[in-house]
């Protein structure tokens, strides 16, 4: 019997076709980041566990920034029933004219007839209440068990700071920054750390290069985030602005910079209050905030942090971040600190910014001698 050809069509593009072999899912995984689909993208993943967020997150960045250079190619498959393992080789130009390589070890699996992506492979490490998991490439899980006692200091960090419990915690460790961020999404720069609400903590683990200083740094800032997001409740952790989000997670993880760097954050956030300074209006939502103005998200989001915290109480940077949460507007979120609005709140900023950058400076400021 010979099939219409409409409806041959129809077999041909439908995911069951596309993914009957391993093979057949690459090519159709790499079809759906160029088109930017991502409601075909996610028809070709396995939901599990954190995947069943980090899959559908993925998918929406697709949407959001097709990749139409994205290469996807499976080698090495090994066939172990309903499951094989494999190496995925992902390319894509992030940035005109510069191409990002990575290559990572996955699972895949068999559901019926079709092959579905079950996202990197890893290796799961002796943690206590938290499941730590190193991706399982050469020597990264070794070394990664070292972080094991630091997730408990990093949470006493949290609790110290903003008395916020950090829930139990899936922590990730990848072994270079894109890697990383290619496991989170395409269009993002390569970074050293990560946290979405629902999705595992993500950091970088470089070979001979992470001090217990820099990882408990890393670490607290992604345990205040997953905090802050479970103490504000599902549905409204995306009302609480980016720069109030990262404003407190480097509150938090400041007991880890060294004084240097401290010192020029402080420089810095002055001198945007002096004639600088980005409308925090404009630094709210991530996905709208071009990669030129990260900068301006922490630095002026940790000023207003310590601003509140030096001026109206330890307590009320969270308070702000659960104002917002609650009403999701900026004005009525600064009047429930008792600020006339959201513009008042941030001019006393900017001032306070500005003086504490004078004083600092006096501070500092070698004692004079008489000698020319």
């Amino acid at each position: 019997m010979r099939l219409p050809p409409l409806l041959i069509a129809a077999l041909l593009t439908s995911p069951a076709f596309a993914q009957g072999t391993p093979g057949a899912l690459a090519g159709a995984l790499q079809t759906a980041a160029r088109a930017g689909d991502a409601a075909a993208y996610q028809k070709l993943l396995r939901a599990d566990a954190t995947f069943a967020v980090e899959g559908p997150n993925f998918a929406a960045d697709l949407e959001r920034v097709p990749q139409p250079t994205a290469t996807y190619l499976f080698s090495g498959i090994r066939m172990d029933g309903l499951r094989a393992s494999a190496r995925l080789s992902l390319s894509w130009e992030r940035q005109p004219g510069k191409m990002s390589r990575v290559t990572l070890p996955i699972t895949l699996f068999k559901v019926g007839e079709v092959w579905r992506y079950g996202g990197e492979t890893w290796q799961a490490l002796p943690a206590g209440k938290y499941s730590l998991l190193a991706l399982d490439v050469p020597g990264l899980p070794d070394r990664a068990a070292a972080i094991a006692p630091l997730l408990v200091r990093a949470a006493a960090q949290v609790r110290e700071t903003l008395r916020l419990r950090v829930p139990d915690a899936t922590v990730k460790v990848y072994p270079d920054m894109t890697v990383l961020s290619a496991s989170v999404a395409l269009s993002l720069q390569p970074v050293g750390g990560w946290n979405e609400p629902g999705e595992a903590i993500k950091l970088v683990l470089l070979d001979g290069a992470n001090s217990d200083q820099e990882l408990l740094r890393v670490l607290s800032h992604e345990f205040t985030h997953l905090s802050v997001s479970a103490v504000v409740g599902e549905g409204k952790d995306k009302r609480v602005p980016w720069w109030l989000h990262e404003g407190l997670a480097d509150f938090v993880a400041r007991a880890y910079w060294t004084p240097g760097a401290a010192e020029s954050r402080r420089e810095r956030v002055a001198g945007y209050a002096k004639g600088d300074w980005v409308p925090l209006s404009e630094l709210t939502d991530f996905n709208a905030v071009p990669e030129s103005q990260w900068k301006y998200v922490y630095a002026q989001g940790l000023g207003l942090v310590e601003f509140l915290a030096n001026t109206c109480g330890k307590d009320a940077p969270m308070r702000l971040a659960l104002a917002f949460a609650e009403t999701g507007e900026a004005d009525e979120a600064a009047q429930a600190l008792d600020f006339f609005s959201f513009s008042d709140l941030e001019m006393q900023v900017r001032a306070w910014l500005v003086r504490r950058g004078n004083r600092v400076a006096i501070t500092s400021a070698p004692a004079l001698t008489g000698a020319r």
